[in-house]
């Protein structure tokens, strides 16, 4: 049986959402088994309480195991691998590192939206501190498992913040900043696999056939000038395809 389990933000639950169409739409004849936990991480950030609500969502069969972890906004740089999970949820995920399953961490798309453009931040760190700084905390949670990782998902061209409530931890940045800073960070987590012996990260790019997400692939809101950074199902689904049936342990 391939075991795989992703751990990512927010774009991670979307593609949980499409697994079932994936796979029934594809005729796939199979006893199917699903579950959805939900669990809240409590976060203090320069003195504030904050909240924030997880998903672990597990999708099994007789050939496979396919788990998505999800901490919307969580960032690369920050994202605690030691402990984003508790009590049920924590067992559960600490078991995954063991030899014949693969990990794939699938962060960086909120260090390239909110931060990495913001070069004149104090502390500033660049992208290629923060995909070293990355890989060993993830490496060092999963050290007996394969870890597989997977370029964050490409940045929108166009999408509403919620800025003028804190704007410098949701800030409104132009799409060409956004996108230089993505291809940074793409570039430096391939050298940096390659260098430490991993295998090439998993290319969104190619999955989904762009380096940059249009307009029309994101559901509109009630109010149809309204567009957020997630994608209509039906273009994560590649991403679901490629994990269930071409990644394979090395």
């Amino acid at each position: 049986m391939k075991k795989i389990l992703v751990i990512g933000d927010s774009h991670t639950s979307k593609i949980g959402n499409c697994v079932p169409d994936v796979f029934f739409l594809k005729n796939r004849k199979l006893e199917y088994q699903y579950s959805e936990q939900n669990y809240v991480t409590h976060m203090l950030e320069e003195g504030r309480d904050i909240w924030l609500k997880d998903y672990l969502k597990t999708h099994e069969d007789k050939d496979l195991q396919l788990w998505m972890s999800s901490h919307p906004g969580r960032s690369a740089l920050n994202f605690d691998f030691e402990n984003f999970a508790s009590g049920t949820q924590k067992r559960q995920l600490d078991e995954w590192n063991e030899p014949g399953r693969i990990v794939v961490p699938w962060l960086g798309y909120i260090d390239i939206r909110n931060w990495l453009p913001q070069t004149s931040l104090p502390g500033y760190i660049d992208a290629k501190e923060v995909v070293s700084r990355y890989i060993d905390n993830a490496l060092n949670k999963f050290n007996k498992c394969e870890v597989i990782f997977m370029e964050p998902l490409p940045q929108f061209i166009c999408f509403i913040t919620n800025g003028w409530v804190e704007n410098r931890s949701d800030p409104d940045i132009e799409f060409e900043r956004r996108h230089e800073q993505h291809l940074l960070f793409i570039d430096e987590l391939k050298k940096q696999c390659i260098k430490r012996g991993l295998r090439e990260p998993i290319n969104t790019r190619e999955i989904l056939g762009d380096d940059m997400i249009e307009p029309y692939k994101q559901p509109k809101k009630p109010i149809n000038i309204l567009l957020n950074d997630h994608m209509k199902q039906e273009y994560y689904e590649p991403i679901v395809e490629y994990l269930a049936n071409k990644l394979s342990i090395d």
